[in-house]
């Protein structure tokens, strides 16, 4: 998937050798769902397959797992947050959590759901730009409510460990302005305190994630400037006084700073501060690894999955140490 060389044991092996505890694992289930004529839906057993077997790399390893619908939003062949692509949507992902409720409602609590991945509407004004008074945004807010409390229905109706099973759930765009308006609201739940709040922040957004080909990218952070750490404060403190405060856990699925220039040790700056930010305020996130290192484009990567190798320990060995 996206270039990258075949997920084997041995490299899940080398990411709990380096320290982490948990990994999210993106899957895409576009290309093996089948509509049929009759609108009946059927997931790929072959694929279930080979998920249950990446997923089995982690179990091996004692590990807490992170599975989701990753690369799904189409408005013609996956699902679309809206009130027009509703009944679809709900359809196409029903089928999906069905199956792979069935597939590991016998796995432990490490194993955790995550519903959807950054849902919004792709190619519009509001794909990255969440607007709580557009009327857009609030009827794609609710619908994602909407697939959130189907998503918890299925998964607890299954059976098994799903029953009491964590389950993560993002707003619009799994940002943080998607889990801080009222329009977002956590499903009713059968299970007690088992329901976490998903986000992903990379930011600040000029020195983690935006270009260096835009202008107002930056490649430097320093712990001691506020025009560094601001928004970092301000993402932490939000996430805490809304939810963990009163009693809600919140884990930020992605975040990282991707290579500027050489810039490790504004890098490693980054992640210290990031990561010390969170934990302090009992907030566990995962790094994004993209396995992309060179070129103009998002270069995440840290992990060399060919060879197995780390490429910047110093980043491996800050992560381990702040969290």
């Amino acid at each position: 998937v996206w270039g990258n060389p075949v997920t084997t044991q041995k490299m899940i092996d080398e990411v709990k050798n380096a320290g982490f505890e948990t990994i999210r694992i993106p899957i895409t289930w576009r290309g093996h769902v089948t509509v049929a004529e009759d609108g009946s839906i059927t997931v790929s057993e072959v694929w279930l397959n080979r998920v249950k077997e990446v997923v089995d790399y982690a179990v091996n390893n004692d590990m807490y797992i992170i599975i989701n619908t990753h690369h799904d939003i189409d408005p013609e062949n996956g699902y679309y947050p809206s009130t027009e692509n509703y009944e679809r949507s709900e359809a196409y992902l029903s089928a999906i959590w069905t199956a792979m409720a069935e597939t590991f409602k016998d796995y432990d609590e490490r194993l955790i759901f995550e519903s959807l991945n950054e849902p919004r509407m792709t190619e519009s004004t509001y794909e990255w730009n969440f607007q709580a008074g557009a009327p857009e945004c609030q009827d794609a807010a609710e619908c994602i409510n909407r697939l959130n409390q189907t998503f918890v229905d299925i998964v607890r109706a299954s059976g098994g460990n799903n029953a009491q099973r964590y389950l993560m759930l993002p707003g619009y765009d799994a940002s943080l302005d998607g889990a801080m308006t009222d329009l977002y609201r956590l499903p009713t739940d059968t299970a007690e305190n088992k329901l976490i709040v998903s986000v992903h922040a990379y930011t600040p957004y000029n020195f983690a994630l935006q270009s260096p080909q835009e202008s107002g990218s930056t490649d430097t952070f320093s712990i001691d400037a506020s025009a560094s750490t601001k928004d970092i404060d301000y993402l932490m403190n939000s996430l805490y006084k809304k939810y963990v405060s009163q009693g809600i856990p919140v884990v930020i699925g992605e975040f990282g700073a991707r290579e500027k220039n050489f810039n490790l040790q504004d890098r490693l700056d980054y992640y210290v501060y990031y990561i010390s930010s969170a934990r302090a305020r009992g907030i566990s996130c995962l790094v994004w690894d993209n396995n992309a290192f060179s070129g103009t484009g998002e270069n995440f990567g840290l992990f060399r999955r060919s060879v197995g190798t780390w490429l910047y320990p110093e980043i491996i060995e800050a992560i381990m140490k702040y969290a």
